[in-house]
């Protein structure tokens, strides 16, 4: 069976050429993209790759900045039939050379031509390549149909457990993610949406819905300013929108502070590492007529469940509470263990999925999330752990007690760490060490509370900023 994830954009753009898809930040005014503009751009570099004689099928690392020209780049190569591959987040030059030489990589797109790298990336026998964009010319190039188990993109996950691992999405499990994400979340009249992950832009244009991308610099959200996303937001008359832990964060804070509230938007998501339990209930006094989501899935599998925030707070004792399965996820728990939750012996361990939008591991139907959970007797999924920190002391996993600080005042990280019989704990925040340690001990049995100590800077993963990377907190070189 062919396929080409790119046709349903294709269909989705060429059925609604003057209408604009894309809204980038500019130097005063934003700049407009229409279906019609994102069809020339990606033609132009469809003909750009036919001229090098690249073949189908092949690999091709994107060395674009993200911009309209990344998009174009992007759909370019997955509509001409080659494979893109992203970096991942913060990836050195030492670091690409190696991922060209281990992903067997034979071509690099840059955004305009570098000759110094084209000399070196020749040495080693890869083609560098560019494209001239002309917008006046108006051409077109209808996506080359392949096998629909090809790669439609090659991208990599966040390195929360180790280092970040290629993920390969085909173009059939590529179209049933956005199938699944439009079955939970069916588009809004007229549509505006300000996503911060890029899957969610891919899902956008598929739609035909106008996405809006955030005022960012160089698209790293440690360089956002809230009060900029605040506005923009405002101009652009949002109607939804997505981020991390981080982001959310940001934007909280400041909105605290303006007293501000956003009443047209309508959708709200929050995913990609644990959400603490009062972020979204304090999102909800200012983005006052929202549904908030919490959004739980990987690169893999997005999304596995999914939570509409109500008026009462989770106990975060329970666990992270994630929701109700999407319909599309059949979930088994491996090596189950016994766990307490308040009281009650229940089992859980390791999360493994599948379903039409899953990617599973090689050889096999099911993927395994790298996370450890149950579910409760109504259905509902609970994370107690994350794989590398999943030893259970006396039935309790670290998520229990990293839920229970985080909601803590004068707490802004907090991790716990299983070692042989209590949890060594680390605190990020202003919060007073002798009171977090009564406070835990209220809650939990004295002697699983270990050692508990001040960090300035909790060690996060690269692209989130969000994901605590529990492998480095024993480093002796970490700053305390």
């Amino acid at each position: 069976m062919t396929s080409n994830f790119y046709s349903t954009i294709y269909e989705s753009l060429i059925g609604k050429p003057n209408q604009i898809f894309l809204k980038f930040p500019g130097e005063g005014k934003p700049s407009l993209h229409s279906g019609r503009e994102i069809l020339t751009g990606v033609a132009q570099v469809c003909h750009s790759l036919e001229k090098r004689k690249i073949k189908k099928g092949s690999k091709i690392l994107v060395a674009v900045p993200f911009s309209f020209r990344f998009v174009c780049v992007f759909l370019g190569i997955m509509a001409y039939g080659a494979i893109p591959v992203l970096p991942p987040a913060g990836t050195s030059k030492t670091n690409l050379l190696s991922l060209i030489l281990q992903h067997e990589i034979k071509s690099v797109f840059f955004a305009e031509r570098k000759i110094i790298s084209a000399i070196l990336l020749k040495a080693i026998q890869v083609k560098s390549l560019t494209a001239i964009f002309d917008f006046e010319i108006t051409t077109d190039f209808k996506p080359h149909m392949v096998p629909g188990t090809q790669a439609a993109f090659i991208s990599f996950s966040s390195g929360s457990t180790g280092k970040p691992t290629a993920v390969l999405r085909d173009h059939q499990k590529l179209l049933e993610q956005h199938i699944a994400l439009k079955t939970s979340f069916p588009p809004l009249p007229n549509q505006k949406d300000f996503p911060l992950f890029p899957n969610i832009l891919l899902h956008n244009l598929c739609l035909g819905i106008t996405t809006v991308i955030p005022d960012i610099p160089n698209f790293d959200v440690r360089n956002m300013q809230p009060e900029k996303l605040v506005k923009q937001m405002q101009v652009e008359q949002i109607d939804s929108l997505t981020g991390n832990v981080f982001y959310f964060k940001k934007i909280l804070a400041y909105l605290q502070s303006s007293k501000e509230t956003l009443p047209l938007v309508k959708e709200l998501g929050i995913g990609g590492s644990p959400v603490p339990e009062y972020l979204p209930h304090l999102l909800k006094k200012h983005f006052v007529n929202a549904n908030i989501y919490i959004i739980y899935g990987s690169t893999q599998a997005e999304p596995i469940a999914i939570r509409k925030i109500g008026k009462a707070q989770a106990n975060p004792k329970l666990g992270y509470f994630v929701g109700t399965l999407h319909p599309g996820i059949e979930l088994e728990i491996r090596e189950p263990k016994t766990m307490n939750i308040e009281g009650k012996t229940i089992s859980a361990g390791s999360i493994a999925v599948k379903g039409n939008h899953v990617v599973p591991e090689k050889n096999s139907e099911w993927l395994i999330t790298g996370d450890y959970g149950y579910l409760d007797e109504i259905g509902n999924l609970y994370l107690t752990a994350r794989a590398g920190n999943e030893t259970l002391i006396r039935g309790f996993g670290h998520y229990q007690l990293e839920h229970t600080l985080v909601n803590l005042p004068g707490v802004e990280q907090a991790a716990a760490i299983a070692e042989a019989s209590a949890f060594k704990i680390f605190v990020e925040g202003s919060a007073n060490l002798s009171e977090i340690r009564i406070s835990l001990k209220k809650q939990f049995p004295e002697t699983i509370v270990g050692s508990v100590e001040k960090i300035s800077e909790m060690p996060m993963d690269k692209r989130h900023h969000s994901k605590i990377l529990y492998k480095k907190l024993c480093n002796p070189n970490l700053k305390r």
